[in-house]
């Protein structure tokens, strides 16, 4: 269970790092504290999510060789009942915490735990009955599913901005950007490609989302230090174009990754 949480740890922080690294880009003052204790609420309760779509997800996983080598509940390696105790607990803590430091903040964890749970709810539980054969199974595997991940991407972006004195001035444009880029590779890793294939396999998301970084750098402050990110989101794709989002390679040297990106952030605004 602890390898199957911690392997989603990397993709939420680098999200929540990319709105980290807006506020710096606007020059914003963060309390560092502050925005790490919202890091950790996050990380938290929204972890708690990972179990619940291994519960919903339990009888699917287990035909699933892949899926059930690495799926503690699709093994036999936890109880569904400890499952359900772990969920509880990690939302309670997370959304205690979240209360604490910010009631926006808190408003957006539960706006990212809701959409996650509609997200992954079965359709049978919601219609009381079992679908036929080839029907969907849950809004993940309908035309709503990409409009639903990329919303939650904008909302974990968003996160680190409920802590600052301004809200308003949120780059929504760049943050769409960033999260059409996710979607894309998102999309890939369910359909088990390599980043770069999932590239090419969507050329329509990736012009989008040039389209939209082009508008931004456009209408907010700091066009080259944008370009300067946007520039160094398409060398980290490159760099990691062989691998797949669960590989090790990505889980180990992603936070070297986001972290580096901090420090090119620094020197850019810093500099230019």
């Amino acid at each position: 269970m602890f390898r199957n949480l911690t392997d989603n740890i990397p993709k939420n922080i680098g999200l929540y790092s990319v709105g980290v690294m807006l506020l710096f880009l606007f020059r914003i003052t963060i309390d560092l504290l502050q925005t790490l204790l919202g890091l950790l609420a996050f990380l938290i309760s929204y972890s708690s999510i990972y179990v619940l779509n291994d519960l919903f997800d339990v009888d699917d996983d287990k035909k699933d060789n892949r899926k059930a080598h690495r799926k503690p509940l699709a093994n036999d390696v936890v109880k569904e009942e400890d499952a359900i105790r772990i969920f509880a607990s990690f939302l309670l803590l997370g959304l205690v915490l979240s209360v604490i430091l910010n009631l926006l903040f808190f408003c957006v964890v539960c706006s990212l735990v809701f959409t996650n749970i509609i997200y992954s709810l079965p359709m049978s539980h919601i219609r009381k009955r079992s679908f036929e054969e080839g029907s969907p199974r849950s809004l993940k595997h309908t035309i709503l599913s990409l409009p639903l991940v990329l919303l939650m991407q904008l909302l974990k972006i968003f996160l680190p901005w409920t802590l600052s004195t301004e809200v308003m001035q949120f780059p929504v444009l760049f943050a769409i950007g960033f999260s059409l880029l996710y979607v894309i590779i998102f999309k890939g890793y369910k359909e088990y490609r390599t980043i770069g294939e999932s590239v090419k396999q969507t050329p329509f998301f990736l012009g989008f989302a040039i389209i939209v970084f082009v508008i931004s750098m456009s209408m907010y402050p700091e066009p080259l230090v944008q370009a300067s990110i946007v520039l160094y989101i398409l060398l980290g794709i490159w760099f990691f174009r062989n691998s797949r989002l669960t590989d090790r390679k990505v889980l180990l040297l992603s936070p070297v990754y986001i972290l580096l990106g901090i420090v090119v952030l620094f020197f850019l605004i810093s500099n230019i």
